[in-house]
């Protein structure tokens, strides 16, 4: 079984998750909106036992989830995570049938990221790569995105299509999401 916390505001709920099932798929399904942070596991244990309110710093978000604010993959809102510790670049979008890595900003940054708010905040010790590890596990297409191009009086999103192994290489070296935004295309 892994474990999350929920924050009740006045108390900590302590959920099992089944071994095969994503720790996303699973708040997905029970929430219509949600952030996820990382906590280290001393903390997580405190929380799964605490009766009362623990002060713990606000800070950047692994996973986030809220209402699609637009059509555009870009838009607020949707399932998106990043690296809390700002080590890897930009997001990871997942969607039904594709998963795309934007390297322009971690969607806790985004304009309009108060859309994630709105639902709970839980809390887990697992890293960004593992919880993208299980997102993977599914058959998506995996995609870089690389900028805008002009087709005619319209732009059109830019995308290469990498493996699962190349996916996971942005996920784990900067430099790879640096390169990728010194070759992302604005017209």
């Amino acid at each position: 079984m892994k474990e999350i916390v929920k924050y009740n505001i006045i108390n900590y709920e302590l959920i099992k998750i089944r071994k095969n099932t994503p720790i996303l798929e699973y708040l997905k399904r029970n929430n219509f909106s949600f952030r996820l942070k990382q906590v280290t596991p001393k903390t997580l244990e405190q929380l799964k036992i605490s009766d009362n309110f623990i002060d713990m710093e606000y800070g950047n978000f692994i996973a986030g989830y809220g209402q699609l604010k637009g059509n555009d993959f870009r838009s607020s809102g949707g399932l998106k995570i990043s690296d809390p510790q700002e080590n890897i670049r930009g997001s990871f979008i997942i969607e039904d049938k594709r998963i795309i890595y934007d390297v322009v900003q971690p969607f806790y940054e985004e304009r309009d990221s108060f859309v994630y708010g709105s639902g709970p905040e839980f809390y887990t010790s697992m890293p960004m790569l593992d919880i993208l590890k299980e997102e993977l596990n599914r058959k998506r297409q995996y995609l870089i995105y690389m900028g805008q191009k002009l087709n005619g009086c319209r732009l059109e999103e830019q995308f290469d299509e990498v493996s699962k192994s190349e996916l996971l290489e942005y996920a784990q070296n900067r430099e790879k999401g640096e390169y990728i935004l010194n070759k992302i295309r604005y017209y």
